[in-house]
């Protein structure tokens, strides 16, 4: 039994000592082209941006090229090595390995080709703000298999290209136009008339909200003890290049809403909380209170 192994660990290490300038060779051929890759990577995506101005393609185009190069340095080692001819009797000889493989790669293949969709239609580009299945933030690049978004809180979050084909996503800076709302509600006795005046009025005086389309206010509902009202303007978000765009507009939005609830109170327009009737039916039942006055 020693014998064997002697023996078998002989033979093995006699075929490495024969097949080592192959091995060299081969290794020199794959580091080769991923140095090839890596100068081609580089090259490919300044010239491709220059030209058609959109880091998204070229990064993706870039990302392509790069990963081509690696995999035909690595054919080729197989190759020299002479496992490339195994490699395909095995692959043309096993149809369950074949399938097993394919279900293996299945998201990878996915996601590779919701890539290229992506790279082609160009629904968004780099710094775009998206939500894709309830995640939202700006796109800070795309790759062969994924999606980079930057969450508000600073998480990096990167969703398969897939998932991103196949769910609703939104756009939130296509052309920078967002409707920015808000709800308020008043006594039932207030005027609407004049309240919706009053907040048109000083809504369209901001100069970080678009004249058209108009600001507006409209009744929403009526309440127990209010009326709701809903405020709606538009802004522009790349119009003010010093406001962070992730913020989507809601520095703006929270600043309005605190100057109208300040007029509102000038023009003593009450704005109700919630309020609670208690009947009491039967005055054996009566509720009683003690008021106690505190003079320390």
């Amino acid at each position: 039994m020693y014998e064997r192994l002697i023996a078998s660990f002989n033979h093995f290490w006699m075929s490495v000592v024969t097949r080592t300038p192959d091995i060299i060779v081969s290794l020199t051929i794959l580091i080769a082209f991923i140095i090839i890759g890596k100068i081609f990577y580089r090259m490919f995506r300044i010239r491709i941006q220059k030209r058609w101005k959109d880091s998204l393609v070229a990064s993706f185009i870039s990302e392509f090229l790069k990963w081509s190069f690696y995999l035909i340095g690595l054919t080729i080692a197989l190759f020299n090595l002479g496992l490339g001819g195994i490699a395909s009797s095995l692959m043309a000889g096993a149809g369950v390995t074949a399938i097993i493989v394919g279900f293996a790669f299945k998201d990878i293949a996915e996601n590779f080709l919701a890539g290229i969709l992506l790279a082609i239609n160009r629904p968004f580009k780099i710094g775009d703000i998206i939500e894709v299945s309830g995640i939202k933030g700006p796109v800070k690049g795309l790759d062969l298999r994924t999606t980079q978004i930057k969450m508000v809180d600073g998480r990096d979050i990167y969703i398969p290209n897939a998932t991103v084909i196949t769910n609703v996503f939104t756009n939130y800076t296509r052309d920078g136009l967002l409707r920015l709302d808000f709800e308020l509600g008043v006594d039932t006795y207030t005027d609407v008339e004049m309240v919706r005046e009053l907040i048109i009025k000083h809504i369209g005086v901001q100069k970080d909200v678009l004249k058209k389309p108009q600001a507006n206010v409209t009744l929403e509902s009526f309440g127990e003890s209010s009326i709701g009202l809903k405020v709606t303007f538009w802004i522009d978000i790349f119009k003010d290049k010093k406001e962070d765009q992730s913020l989507l507009g809601e520095p703006v939005k929270s600043r309005i809403m605190r100057e109208i609830k300040d007029i509102l109170i000038e023009k003593n327009v009450n704005m109700p909380a919630h309020i609670i009737e208690h009947k009491m039916y039967d005055p054996k039942d009566a509720l009683k209170i003690r008021v106690e006055n505190d003079k320390s």
